[in-house]
């Protein structure tokens, strides 16, 4: 399957595969459209993978007037996809990108019938000790800390683009190398998960050092059609070091998703972010 790479102001973007369900690849912080390199390398037959970059985050523009926001970065993606023409997409998202791709979902329940969100971040938020705020601003200009920041959430496999991995972050606006996790303190849906009532697909691995066992069964928890899967033994990033047991799961969610991508559902219409 080629491998496309496109643009459409203001978003690049990666696509592969050319079935009939679109499926919107969400990354992380410090990250960017390459994390899914291995996904849209064999996309399943009836997918249509997309994955951009955000808002800020590599080859995406932030602007002069940038300021990074979680229901902002939600906004961006609707749009990118009103812009291509989708009406319906199952979510994807890995880590910071998963609270994006919870954040969006929540803005439009009935227009993404399934969500899969890997290594998510906690819905009730993400607070980070005030000490390692300079240490993410430090990777502006530490490559080498930001190579071995990034290799340790990947505990069982060093992929040999790591080095295209960091330098992708690296061309983050620089309101992101902190901002972003200030975002996540402040972050809490909790409340509003009962306005999503489609299938949840919540997974990640026992050397998860960023998210936790427990905190990724309670996102699965909180929401009405939500379950959670073990990935074994890998770390925060499951679509590098196992992406085979990844692609198996977005298989069975696109299972339970089977024949919604033809008419909205009851809870369609938008709400607020």
């Amino acid at each position: 399957m080629t491998l496309r790479d496109r643009r459409h102001e203001p978003l690049s973007y990666l696509e592969a595969g050319s079935g009939n369900v679109p499926v919107l690849l969400v990354h992380g912080n410090f990250a960017g459209k390459l994390w899914w390199r291995e996904l849209l390398g064999d996309p399943l037959p009836q997918t249509r993978l997309i994955a951009p970059d955000l808002p800020g985050f590599g080859e995406s523009p932030g602007g002069r007037a940038f300021a990074p926001s979680i229901p902002f970065y939600a906004r961006a993606l609707a749009r990118f996809l009103n812009a291509l023409g989708i009406d319906r997409a199952v979510l994807v998202g890995h880590s910071f990108g998963a609270a994006v791709a919870t954040q969006l979902a929540l803005s439009e329940p009935g227009r993404f019938p399934g969500m899969f969100l890997i290594s998510p971040a906690p819905l009730t938020g993400l607070d980070t000790p005030d000490y390692l705020y300079p240490l993410l601003e430090s990777y502006r200009y530490d490559r080498f800390g930001l190579r071995q920041a990034l290799r340790h959430t990947m505990q069982t496999r060093t992929p040999p683009y790591l080095d295209d991995l960091v330098e992708e972050a690296r061309s983050m606006h620089p309101a992101n190398f902190s901002g972003n996790a200030r975002l996540l303190s402040e972050w809490n849906v909790a409340g509003r998960l009962h306005r999503y009532r489609n299938h949840v697909l919540v997974a990640s691995g026992n050397r998860d050092d960023l998210v936790s066992l427990s905190s990724a069964k309670a996102t699965a928890r909180a929401f009405p059609l939500g379950a959670y899967a073990n990935l074994g033994s890998v770390g925060h990033s499951p679509q590098i070091e196992a992406p085979h047991l990844v692609r198996e799961l977005l298989s069975h969610l696109l299972v339970a998703t089977n024949g919604r991508f033809s008419s909205p559902d009851s809870n369609g219409r938008p709400g607020d972010e």
